[in-house]
């Protein structure tokens, strides 16, 4: 069976498609059409992906179907997680797979709604008619890491710390993340790990703080601009720390002891997935919020 999933959004959007991708592994040809970078990280997972901002896929959203056929001409299901108020995107699907079945889903689940992401997803995907259980992919998900690391990077001897996120909302100011670094590196069941900042592209405005303010001078600085820079950081990771964010959500696949610190009320939906995940709303004082996330870091790496 060849499957078309169109599942556009950022990097934490993506990787909540991989658990029940891994769980179709070998049942279908599945071809996933989405946005960088969220495609490199679930790339090796499926037959195909393709950029939706690629040419030809804007043609899903014109009132009247192009004569030109779309970069995928043909597939046995189609399954979009995209709003579609108005049924365009529908008639479009329709009209370019005319022998396929095709199913819309919102992107995300409907509100109030508390339901996490991947059993959302999964949900979405068995009702299109795919063999899924839905259940099984979220306990597999939360137990279990989604993705196995083959190769050895180093010495698991860092504590990642990832400041940053896609949404400014998220995040705790600089501040907060140095001193917390302050207080890691002081506690004595610490010391043998060296804390590494880790820096993406989004975090470029946080490399003169961080470089003048780092809390320690223990601490490493990584500016990592891709996913084989950022692999090979987290390879070398025994814990990780960092907001509601995609990379958050691939430490904890990468099954890496993960710390996620969460300013929204959204854990029910976004919560990190992998065997050894605590999560922190951090709606709490500061100080409390440091002493909260260092016992959580205790109890991760004993």
């Amino acid at each position: 069976m060849d499957v078309l999933i169109f599942r556009p959004g950022a990097i934490g959007d993506t990787l909540m498609l991989l658990p029940p991708l891994m769980y179709l592994s070998g049942q279908a040809h599945i071809t996933v059409v989405g946005r960088k970078p969220g495609l490199h990280f679930i790339h090796d997972f499926v037959n195909r992906s393709m950029d939706f901002e690629g040419p030809g896929w804007h043609r899903i959203f014109l009132e009247t179907p192009s004569r030109n056929a779309l970069p995928v001409a043909a597939a046995d299901l189609v399954v979009a997680f995209l709003n579609d108020e108005v049924g365009c995107i529908r008639r479009s699907l329709n009209a370019y797979f005319p022998d396929a079945h095709v199913y819309l889903f919102p992107s995300r689940p409907p509100e109030g709604k508390d339901v996490h992401m991947v059993r959302y997803l999964s949900e979405c995907l068995s009702a299109a008619g795919l063999p899924i259980d839905p259940e099984r992919v979220f306990e597999n998900a939360r137990k279990y890491p989604t993705i196995i690391q083959e190769q050895e990077w180093g010495p698991r001897n860092k504590v990642v710390i990832h400041p940053g996120s896609g949404s400014p909302r998220k995040n705790h100011p600089p501040a907060f993340w140095r001193s917390l670094i302050k207080a890691f590196v002081q506690k004595p069941e610490f010391r043998s790990l060296i804390p590494a900042v880790l820096l993406g592209p989004a975090e470029q405005p946080m490399r003169a703080y961080f470089m003048k303010n780092s809390g320690s001078p223990r601490v490493e600085l990584h500016l990592c601009s891709d996913k084989e820079a950022l692999t090979a950081l987290l390879g070398c990771a025994s814990l990780y720390m960092g907001h509601d964010s995609g990379i958050t959500h691939y430490a904890a696949m990468l099954g890496i002891p993960t710390i996620a610190l969460f300013k929204k009320d959204t854990v029910g939906q976004w919560a990190p997935l992998g065997p050894f995940v605590s999560v922190i709303q951090s709606n709490i004082h500061r100080l409390s919020l440091i002493e909260s996330t260092l016992e959580a870091a205790k109890d991760l790496t004993n």
